[in-house]
């Protein structure tokens, strides 16, 4: 099926909001944040989920707050989402009066996300902190996603603060559990609306929910714990005060969110196919759920020009789902290695048009800053310098031979040192939540071409700076990518997510 059919080109007609029912929600976890499959190889089993996340470790918990209703079969109540089973677990009651008094539009539920560091810290040690911060993103868009495809809109809500999330979920401001969980730190509210709208939320009204938690007890995760001091340290940086209109001053673009079109009603979620009406809104929710990390690309195959810029533009902010509400701070530098019609060499997008000046005069003097003659409008993609990259970008990226036998690779070269003196150390988290959403669209948008994508963390960002001439925290880099044509394990057996 052709790429512009898929929502990541051209799809600009509104999506019909589908109704709040329990049979919707499910699908929505379904497509966002589910177990996607299970892989098997000689006796040994595990799952895959449909948001990718760093070592398949899944950091990110999701919480949701709903007050039921006739076609919601939920009572009141903050509900914890469990992908193993694909179930909703009842946390803490939410009296009727307290929901009411919200006055939420009808057909709203609140979603928190959370994360737990010790998931990914027994292996990545410090760094987990950016990986788990990289899978938020990565969550945040598999959500949006998904909501999309339900014609709902999901916001983020960001001008409550840390403090107010730990307040709802566990009724004491900024509980970090020590316990058998180790510590959970939540992110950040989201607002999911059906009747595809954006709406503004009173937060004095929000962080003021009661709820009544039940007596329960967390699944251990392991007999014993590893303190990370960096990443206590980082994590308590990155606490959010309340803010009102905490992005006024930038210059954010409004939020926009692409629709595709979608009629009917979907029937029971079955692991074999999602059954809507319509033969484009199947196969992009089936392309949520088919997404892969490749582990390998063959070396060879080349990319068609079309697809690659088509790639390029669901990179795009004003595609985000959900929409950020900041000015873009992300501008993704590609070493292209083969694609039709493109000089081997540097390149750089630019996701935010205003940052060229800045850019080019941050950056190595003798680069070209050449427009490709095919390149379409809308994509602000320039030539940097022409040449074989896939050395650069294997070495750079931890010497990882995925970054150069790739079609390209990616570094997310993000503005650090102004943003964060803007708005305050909480959006150095942010800063890779943007570059989580960038790799997840590159994700989706690879697997809708037949390609695959693979997020790298490992990478050495000195290299990548002194290669770009960058020499000050003006410009960071935050994260690496690589999309082309994966190579299989034959010793896998694919096996379905549930029964």
């Amino acid at each position: 099926m052709a790429l512009d059919r898929l929502g990541f080109e051209g799809m600009t007609g509104k999506l019909r909001p589908s109704p709040l029912t329990s049979e919707n929600l499910s699908r929505f976890f379904f497509e966002s944040l589910a177990l996607s499959g299970r892989k098997a190889v000689a006796g040994a089993e595990w799952t895959l989920r449909v948001n990718p996340s760093s070592g398949n470790l899944h950091p990110t918990e999701c919480y949701l707050l709903a007050g039921g209703g006739e076609e919601l079969d939920l009572s009141p109540g903050v509900y914890h989402y469990q992908p193993k089973d694909h179930s909703l677990e009842l946390l803490a009651g939410i009296r009727e009066e307290s929901w009411q008094s919200l006055h939420l539009p009808p057909g709203t539920i609140l979603l928190i996300l959370t994360t737990i560091y010790w998931r990914e810290s027994w292996k990545y040690g410090a760094r987990a902190f950016r990986y788990c911060m990289l899978d938020l993103g990565h969550a945040l868009a598999a959500a949006g996603e998904a909501a999309c495809c339900l014609g709902w809109t999901l916001s983020l809500q960001e001008e409550l603060g840390t403090d107010d999330l730990a307040r709802i979920l566990w009724n004491e401001p900024d509980k970090m559990t020590d316990g058998p969980t180790g510590k959970e730190r939540p992110d950040v509210m989201l607002a999911l609306f059906s009747d595809g709208r954006v709406h503004r939320i009173d937060k004095c009204l929000i962080s003021g929910i009661e709820t009544e938690p039940l007596s329960l007890r967390p699944n251990i995760l392991s007999p014993s714990i590893v303190p990370w001091q960096e990443i206590d340290m980082a994590s308590e940086a990155a606490k959010k005060p309340q803010i009102s209109d905490a992005y006024s001053r930038s210059a954010a673009r409004a939020e926009e969110v692409l629709r595709i079109e979608l009629k009917g009603k979907s029937a029971s979620i079955k692991e074999a196919a999602t059954d809507v009406s319509g033969d484009i809104s199947r196969e992009y929710c089936h392309i949520l759920r088919r997404r892969r990390s490749a582990q390998a690309m063959d070396g060879r195959a080349t990319m068609p020009l079309d697809s690659f810029h088509a790639i390029l533009k669901a990179t795009m902010p004003e595609r985000a789902k959900p929409g950020l509400p900041w000015r873009p701070q992300v501008n993704p530098v590609l070493f292209v290695h083969r694609v039709e019609e493109m000089d081997r060499g540097l390149y750089i997008l630019l996701r935010d048009e205003r940052a060229k000046e800045d850019l080019r005069g941050a950056m190595d003097p003798d680069f070209f800053w050449e427009r490709p003659s095919r390149t379409p409008p809308g994509l602000e993609l320039y030539q940097l310098a022409q040449g074989d990259a896939r050395l650069a970008a294997k070495e750079s990226s931890c010497r990882q031979d995925i970054a150069s036998d790739g079609c390209f690779a990616v570094a997310m070269i993000s503005r650090f040192e102004d943003p964060i003196e803007e708005y305050g150390p909480w959006f150095y988290s942010r800063l890779y939540w943007e570059c989580g959403m960038i790799g997840q669209a590159l994700y989706l948008s690879s697997e809708a071409t037949g390609y695959r994508g693979c997020g790298i963390g490992c990478f050495f960002d000195g290299m990548v700076h002194r290669m770009l001439g960058l020499f000050d925290l003006g410009y960071q880099d935050l994260y690496h990518f690589t999309v082309g044509r994966a190579l299989t394990d034959p010793r896998l057996i694919d096996l379905p997510a549930y029964g």
